[in-house]
């Protein structure tokens, strides 16, 4: 016998916020991607980095709040939250890494000339 799991119908009227939001949630993240990133790499000062936070927040938001027009269950939203907060960090490891790996080499580079 098949097991059903029934879940909750979401209106015909929501199709539309959901689109919306849910593509808010792509662009945020593209934002802040995009504007740590270009930060990190001295091609924007540093100021720029409290907006690529501001895309990380309005993100996180939109996150929720499709969470919650979709009827997620609260573990699921849980999940988010926590990957969220992830992807907070992600970047900024990410340059750290990069950044530790050059200057070993430069110590190296350095090492092999002397």
């Amino acid at each position: 016998m098949e097991e059903l799991i029934v879940r909750p119908e979401i209106a015909v009227d929501m199709f539309l916020p959901i689109f919306i939001v849910s593509t808010l949630v792509l662009v945020f993240g593209v934002a802040y991607a995009a504007t740590i990133t270009l930060a990190k790499m001295d091609f924007f000062s540093k100021r720029w980095m409290n907006f690529g936070y501001l895309f990380w927040a309005l993100q996180t938001y939109c996150l929720y709040d499709l969470s919650i027009m979709i009827q997620s269950e609260p573990f699921t939203t849980k999940v988010l939250m926590v990957t969220m907060m992830a992807y907070l960090f992600i970047p900024h490891l990410y340059f750290k890494l990069i950044e530790d790996s050059a200057n070993r080499y430069e110590e190296q580079n350095k090492t092999e000339k002397n």
